[in-house]
């Protein structure tokens, strides 16, 4: 461990790259300081956030400061932000939507990468395919009603066109019927489609889906130049130093940024991470979702750069309660990771969301699955191995949380001072 007594704070700059939420910068800072706050009250520390954050050309950035008996922290957190690519992906016409969720659907058929996502993580495959089978559940009781409607007005049609000049037709009476029950299925449909949007995030799935085929076969140019300067940003951070560490977590989609983003400084700087130790955070990756795709070998080739990078530390958190991240896959060589391998690279250290949330939370949320996959960037109710905001607010560097399979929990005491912080303050002299 490595703690700094109260007059020199340990200090680490760390990066944060969402997954694919139209989320703004102002919005990640409020859901920060909330988040900041249920950690240092689970924890038993004192900590604070910046009052408002200063806007880059790549995100945002704040300071939260943090203290506990013997030790503080000083964190430069930023947000690597491409929320605005998001919103203007998710704001295009519906018939760019539709399009869109055909020509994806198609191309994970063609590509036989379904098939690829259920061989890899059955767990994952189901997700992917949930929303479609959704919607296709959505329009089957839609078109059901429609035919009760149609059977159940065709005789009142029949009997009320008598008398009047369309009688002598013995059909339009069954076509009148016919159009009132597409009407009704079309608008139950309709109806049912924005009742469930919100709550089921049924056009993000979708969105994401249309993304994600676009991306791997890079067809987002804004994207590729964003992914660019974050690499230069980093860059930068690390350049100027001033800080024990520099970490870059990235959740979701986001990890798969990470990755690129790093790949990409690697490029221009190879010996990133020699000065200042910087450290990769994935957590709920779906790195594997872009590599088992036939047209993913840049981002395979991504995640080698990174690998083969002995200087740069990668540790993949994993969690068997979140269904839409490759649960026990290693997401370079996209095999099956063996229990208790803790020698591997990356280090993959699978831990229970069930574990951070009280039981009256967790059940709250069970059949939530998008909230349990963003408990991964949120603080917990109660202590537990993995806490997001241990990796902002600890005086201990990276490398001392994720080596122990305890976390936090071997870092900080009851009363948010530190379990040994004589051995803590060795090693940060070291």
């Amino acid at each position: 461990m490595s703690a700094a007594p109260p007059d020199s704070p340990f200090r680490r700059h760390l990066f944060f790259v969402a997954g694919y939420d139209a989320m703004t910068t102002d919005e990640h800072h409020r859901v920060f300081t909330r988040e900041l706050a249920r950690f240092a009250e689970v924890w038993g520390i004192a900590a604070k956030a910046d009052g408002a954050p200063r806007v880059l050309r790549t995100g945002a950035t704040w300071t939260a400061r943090s203290h506990g008996p013997g030790w503080n922290t000083e964190t430069r957190f930023e947000v690597l932000g491409w929320d605005d690519l998001v919103r203007a992906d998710m704001n295009r016409s519906r018939w760019s939507h539709l399009w869109g969720t055909m020509r994806a659907l198609g191309d994970m058929v063609a590509t036989g990468t379904i098939i690829r996502y259920f061989r890899t993580s059955h767990r994952y495959g189901i997700f992917f395919c949930l929303t479609y089978l959704v919607l296709a559940a959505i329009w089957a009781a839609a078109a059901g009603l429609g035919w009760l409607t149609t059977h159940a007005l065709a005789p009142f049609v029949s009997r009320w066109l008598i008398g009047t000049v369309f009688a002598a037709n013995g059909q339009t009476g069954k076509w009148l019927a016919i159009a009132a029950g597409i009407l009704v299925a079309l608008a139950v449909g309709t109806l049912l489609v924005r009742l469930l949007n919100k709550r089921l995030r049924l056009r993000q799935s979708l969105d994401l889906a249309e993304f994600s085929v676009d991306f791997v076969r890079d067809r987002h140019p804004a994207l590729g130049e964003r992914i660019t300067a974050f690499a230069d940003r980093v860059r930068a951070v690390a350049a100027f130093g001033g800080v024990d560490e520099i970490v870059l977590a990235g959740h979701s989609l986001g990890a798969m940024h990470v990755v690129s983003l790093i790949a990409r400084a690697l490029r221009d700087e190879p010996d990133l991470g020699a000065k200042i130790p910087v450290r990769i955070l994935t957590l709920g990756s779906t790195t594997a979702k872009f590599a088992l795709h036939p047209a993913g070998e840049r981002l395979r080739g991504a995640s080698r750069t990174v690998f083969k990078a002995k200087a740069i530390g990668w540790t993949e958190y994993q969690a068997r309660d979140d269904i839409v991240s490759f649960y026990k896959v290693d997401p370079v060589t996209l095999g099956r990771i063996a229990d208790g391998d803790a020698s591997r690279r990356p280090l993959v250290r699978r831990v229970a969301i069930r574990a951070m949330l009280t039981p009256a939370t967790y059940a709250r949320f069970r059949w939530d699955v998008m909230r349990l996959h963003c408990q991964f960037f949120l603080a917990n109710d109660q202590r537990a191995p993995f806490d997001f905001y241990a990796f902002v607010c600890a005086p201990v560097p990276y490398d001392t949380l994720v080596g122990s399979p305890e976390g936090p929990l071997a870092v900080f005491a009851a009363d948010g001072g530190l379990l040994a912080p004589e051995a803590a303050r060795q090693q940060k002299g070291a």
